[in-house]
């Protein structure tokens, strides 16, 4: 595993070049909180590749999954990209390690259950970007961070549709919206550990960890 990454990934695609042209304040902002959305993409990766070969899955389903993994592939190669462009920070250990922690919870469990968190985790990040890209700060303004961002936050929507309609039809609402509630609450425990990154690019981050603890009415409608 290189320096700086959670976890192996197979078929890791090449960093997608970036030129953001940021302040040294928000270089400095972002390149702290890159680190927990880049555990998250290799996270992904690893879980859908392997939802992706699971035999009890409609062959349809394990499509959809299989495609999922490699737009998270392509997620990771942005990310990447842009951390490469902005300020190189020491890294934390100790937040790799929650982060790590956390994305190896999500797949205990029934595959059915880990579909239920991803759903409710995928649409935690849709919030959270959101909240970046709605924020009054020059991450929000700089085109080349919003096109990544608002990237990820587009295909992060289809994904919850698809692990959400596969978990509902084969577990039900109700046990899928309290596995998604976990796994919100414990994300929510995470984000908080990066409260002054966040704080620094204009995102309240009360508000925000309030918001991603929270299960959406709408994220297993009736």
């Amino acid at each position: 595993m290189r320096p700086g990454h959670c976890f192996n990934v197979v078929d890791r695609l090449q960093p997608q070049s970036c030129t953001p042209s940021l302040d040294a304040e928000s270089a400095q902002a972002l390149a702290g909180l890159l680190p927990l959305l880049g555990c998250g993409e290799e996270a992904a990766i690893t879980s859908f590749d392997r939802l992706a070969r699971t035999s009890s899955l409609e062959p349809e389903a394990r499509a959809a999954l299989r495609a999922i993994a490699e737009d998270e592939r392509r997620h990771d190669a942005l990310l990447s990209g842009l951390c490469d462009a902005l300020p190189r920070l020491a890294p934390i250990p100790a937040l790799r390690h929650a982060s790590r922690k956390f994305h190896l919870a999500l797949s205990h469990g029934s595959i059915l259950d880990h579909l239920a968190r991803i759903a409710g985790i995928d649409a935690a990040v849709c919030t959270v970007l959101s909240q970046v890209l709605a924020s009054a700060s020059a991450v929000a303004h700089d085109p080349e961070v919003c096109g990544v961002l608002s990237h990820i936050r587009r295909d992060e929507a289809r994904h919850v549709a698809i692990s959400r309609s596969i978990a509902i039809a084969a577990m039900g609402r109700r046990k899928a919206l309290g596995a998604a509630a976990e796994a919100r609450s414990g994300l929510a425990d995470l984000l908080a550990l990066a409260e002054s990154a966040f704080a620094r690019i204009n995102v309240d981050p009360d508000r925000l960890v309030a918001q991603v603890r929270a299960v959406p009415n709408g994220l297993f409608p009736q």
